[in-house]
């Protein structure tokens, strides 16, 4: 793997992720994307920086669909060489700048970002360094047309997300790399341990977002399964706000009800009723997924 990117570019990508921290409300009044902008001007002045990428073949600029992994969609190739890191540099960038225009409310920006993510990373999806970035720019875009009430695309994309987890834990399985590690030194990259963990987080995000989708389909067994997994996996992985599970987990029960299922409704309500006595004597065990993901 190519070494990292100079001082220069790594730290003005970390001050760029720190402004993009930065909550609403602590911005001026009359200015409330004001660190959001700051963050976007040192992501633009990055992938100046990084240079232009690699023009190595013609479907990459031209195929901006979410992956049908059951009909291959190109066979995927290694994340290795100068150029293959460039182009992920450059595709973390512009995946930071998708979610910072949708975060101010430039969705078609934001689109149009998250697509140029994907077409840089479309040839090493099922690589080390690039499929949790492929996973979270996709689903990305699936709460971006859901939002647009385009449910049908939304669905597209999330399940592309979910089929390529699939593929990857099937074939390959390695913790993958966070998309920061693409800006760090060697000795700053994280544990075995941790990727894991930031990796079944993006997943389980995924999960969430699919039983909304499925949800607004009306397709409600689905939504019910992916939901459970979804409750399941975060306390499995402790990533949970109290109040929230607690509320998805009560809900369901309702679901369970409705299908004369008594013994899971009950047991939804129990869970629900003992997570619910965390809220306010813990904080938060999960950060909040840009725009809300997590519940």
């Amino acid at each position: 793997m190519a070494g990292a990117p100079g001082p220069e570019i790594r730290e003005k990508f970390q001050a760029a992720l720190a402004l993009s921290r930065v909550e609403l409300h602590k911005n001026p009044e009359k200015e409330p994307y004001k660190s959001k902008y700051g963050a976007r001007a040192l992501l633009e002045e990055v992938r100046a920086l990084l240079g232009p990428a690699p023009e190595d073949d013609d479907e990459r600029a031209a195929d901006d669909g979410p992956v049908d992994q059951a009909l291959g969609a190109g066979e995927p190739r290694d994340a290795e060489g100068p150029g293959a890191q460039r182009a992920l540099r450059l595709a973390v960038v512009e995946f930071h700048l998708g979610v910072n225009h949708i975060d101010t409310e430039e969705l078609s920006a934001g689109e149009e970002h998250l697509v140029r993510c994907l077409s840089l990373l479309r040839p090493y999806r099922l690589s080390l360094g690039c499929v949790s970035l492929f996973i979270q720019a996709q689903n990305n875009l699936g709460i971006l047309w859901s939002e647009r009430e385009e449910i049908e695309t939304a669905r597209t994309y999330l399940e592309s997300s979910e089929a390529l987890y699939n593929q990857y834990m099937k074939e390959i399985g390695s913790p993958p790399l966070d998309p920061t590690e693409h800006f760090l030194p060697e000795e700053e990259k994280l544990t075995e341990q941790e990727r894991s963990k930031r990796f079944e987080k993006v997943y389980t995000h995924n999960l969430y977002y699919l039983a909304q989708v499925y949800q607004h389909m009306e397709m409600f067994e689905k939504a019910a399964h992916y939901c459970h997994s979804t409750l399941k996996r975060q306390l499995e992985h402790n990533a949970y706000h109290p109040m929230e599970w607690a509320i998805n987990a009560a809900t369901l029960s309702q679901f369970y009800i409705n299908k004369l299922c008594f013994m899971e409704a009950r047991h939804c309500l129990s869970a629900a009723n003992v997570i619910f006595g965390q809220t306010g004597k813990i904080t938060a065990t999960e950060d909040r997924q840009h725009r809300g993901a997590g519940s």
